[in-house]
């Protein structure tokens, strides 16, 4: 049984898998490498990286079908055809490491108990879904709807990995009282739902809006932000500005609801939760503040693009945490 004792981390550590497939993700589309392997599960007819511009040419000789949104004329490099590769890679050594967990959790499942072993039917279901979701947005060619839906379904599959975590952790020793809310409050739970779908919406509209190409709608530099093509209300006639407005107007109201948020919970992890979560959100506007800054005619910091989806992910996951403890204290305190 000492062998065992903390089997609960493996869905942690596989939790760490998974925001680093939705980082090699995010890259893969900064650096537009999203269509650097156009077929799927392999890349360019082989299981390797390394694939020539006279190799790539061959390929879509023999392909006319396929398509690729550069056309079939443009060649990508091997740095960016390494990104998707890994990328996918990840995803499949995480499905390896997944049912490792699974068989692990079977041979436990006297100790940690049949519903803790049966969330991990839901982890399995949404990778599953999330490899479909990556093969329909290479075939559609990176269109911004499939984007935004494979980042909701990792982000799915990443709450769904910290489901398992926290119900095996407490089922085979108990949660450590600081962590656990001690009363059976809906209200706690409905304040931390609530925030969550928003951050959650606020997210995906946020990788649409970055992949549909209109994050310069607004300018750069001083004329794009804190304004919009240097006036405090647009005129909203262009689909760019729309989405850009919305986005922004959106962030100032999920800005606030977090810190009402934030002066109704009284119990010590939620407290923690939500000072995260506000941490996190608050410098993530700052961030795109600065990557309209620091942009010059339509050149932008790419970087920048990637630390503000991944600072996203990471409030949006404080919340998920948060709303998970709510969840297994309710049913300790029930089952009590």
């Amino acid at each position: 049984m000492a062998v065992w004792y903390r089997s609960h981390l493996v869905p942690f550590g596989l939790a760490v898998i998974a925001f680093l497939i939705i980082t090699t993700g995010g890259w893969t589309r900064i650096s537009d490498a999203g269509e650097s392997c156009p077929d799927w599960p392999q890349c360019f007819g082989t299981w390797g990286f390394d694939v020539s511009e006279e190799e790539q040419a061959e390929w879509w000789e023999e392909n006319p079908d396929e398509i690729d949104s550069r056309g079939a004329q443009h060649r990508y490099t091997t740095d960016q055809i390494f990104t998707e590769w890994a990328h996918r890679g990840l995803v499949g050594i995480i499905g390896i490491l997944v049912i490792y967990s699974h068989y692990t959790a079977w041979s436990l499942k006297k100790e940690i108990g049949e519903r803790t072993y049966r969330i991990h039917y839901i982890a399995t279901a949404f990778l599953i879904l999330q490899a479909v979701l990556g093969y329909i947005t290479v075939d559609l060619d990176n269109a911004p709807w499939t984007v935004s839906l494979h980042l909701f379904m990792a982000l799915m599959f990443t709450t769904s990995l910290l489901a398992v975590g926290l119900f095996w952790w407490n089922d085979q020793s108990g949660l450590p009282d600081n962590l656990k809310v001690k009363e059976n409050d809906s209200n706690i739970i409905n304040i931390v739902s609530i925030t969550m779908l928003l951050v959650l919406a606020q997210l995906l509209l946020g990788a649409y809006l970055s992949t549909s190409y209109h994050r310069g709608a607004c300018g750069v530099g001083t004329e794009g932000w804190p304004l919009c093509s240097s006036k405090i209300i647009p005129s909203l006639s262009e689909v760019g500005i729309m989405l850009q407005m919305s986005h922004r107007i959106s962030a100032l109201l999920v800005g606030g609801i977090l810190i009402w948020a934030r002066l109704k919970v009284e119990e010590e992890s939620m407290v923690k939760a939500f000072n995260l979560a506000l941490l996190f959100f608050g410098f993530n506007v700052a961030l795109g503040g600065v990557y309209i800054l620091s942009a010059d005619e339509g050149n932008f910091p790419e970087w920048i693009s990637l630390l503000h989806l991944l600072i996203g992910v990471l409030t949006f996951l404080s919340l998920a945490g948060a709303y998970l403890i709510c969840v297994v204290s309710k049913r300790e305190i029930t089952d009590g």
